[in-house]
């Protein structure tokens, strides 16, 4: 099979497009026939090495985790899906295992979906990582009908589904995000924008109950000064020192921190798929590159200016 793959960690200087062993389904397995996969920050933090202890140090191999395919061969003790199915999932890229930028690839059952006939692949790839922790952090943060809430860094990856999601749940949605991209957040249910600058946080006289930060580097002091208290802040960046921070932010001024990553549990996925169905969540996509030039992908994921998700057609 073809695929994009690293000899090292590292960036483009490390990984090749060419020809790669094909994967063999285990019992438990599903064999598939990749069609999309999404380019999500973790994916770029993992290829270049940011996270060693956890994804090992076998070479080469394949990243990529989100993807969507269809089922060329399921092993001998799956049964819920059959050669043909239309499924989607996250492949996890630890302890050595392969990921999804490859024509091929071998999954645990328990990590594919069936997908709902309306998604297309790049839809359906777009979503997991980003869609499901969007939704886990607004619920860590309480939000619900009337919550007014922040969304800093309103049209990335997780952000723009996020102020979505929000808004479905009846929230009073507040986007930060740059001047070109107060068009996009609107469009997608923001009620307010402001900007993502000192000079426009500072500028700024309202307090929120909640705080998602989809971009992951909102400043303590922003916090502090746009959170009400009583609220709660949220970051979908994973920081040590997060649960000190939190408790003397709760002991000093009765603000609670706390964290936002990735949560797929069943009733997870019917929400994220159920709001899909409702045309209350959806993926922006502007940017489509070919296996042969995810290179590239990777390139725009680490250093771009991006709204919305970047996808792979394989």
């Amino acid at each position: 099979m073809k695929a994009y793959y690293s000899n090292a960690y590292g960036g483009a200087e490390s990984s090749v497009y060419g020809d790669y062993p094909d994967p063999v389904a285990g019992k438990t397995q599903l064999l598939v026939e990749v069609r999309a996969v999404s380019i999500n920050p973790v994916d770029f933090k993992v290829k270049r090495g940011d996270i060693k202890l956890l994804t090992g140090s076998k070479f080469p191999r394949i990243f990529g985790s989100d993807f969507a395919g269809i089922v060329r061969e399921a092993g001998r003790e799956v049964h819920t899906f059959k050669p043909g199915d239309r499924v989607y999932g996250v492949t996890p890229v630890i302890f050595g295992s392969q990921g999804a930028l490859a024509q091929l690839l071998a999954v645990d059952q328990k990590k594919a979906r069936l997908m709902p006939s309306e998604m297309s692949f790049e839809e359906a790839a777009s979503l997991p990582i980003a869609a499901l922790t969007a939704l886990n952090g607004l619920r860590r943060i309480g939000v619900k009908a009337g919550t007014n809430v922040l969304i800093f860094g309103g049209t990335g990856g997780v952000g723009h589904f996020a102020i979505q999601i929000a808004k479905a749940k009846g929230a009073v949605v507040t986007a930060a995000c740059s001047p070109d991209n107060t068009e996009l957040a609107r469009s997608l249910g923001a009620d307010e924008t402001m900007g993502y600058r000192r000079e426009d946080v500072y500028a700024s006289s309202k307090k929120f109950d909640a705080i998602l930060d989809a971009w992951g580097h909102m400043e303590y002091e922003f916090i502090c000064r746009l959170l009400r208290k009583g609220g709660i802040y949220a970051t979908t960046m994973v920081k040590p020192l997060l649960p000190v921070t939190s408790f003397f932010s709760r002991l000093l001024y009765g603000k609670k921190m706390t964290s936002s990553n990735l949560r797929s549990r069943p009733e997870d996925l019917d929400e994220m798929e159920r709001l899909f169905l409702e045309k209350k969540l959806y993926p922006v996509i502007e940017n489509y590159f070919t296996l042969e030039t995810a290179g590239d992908a990777f390139h725009l994921a680490e250093h771009g200016k991006l709204r919305g998700k970047i996808i792979v057609r394989v």
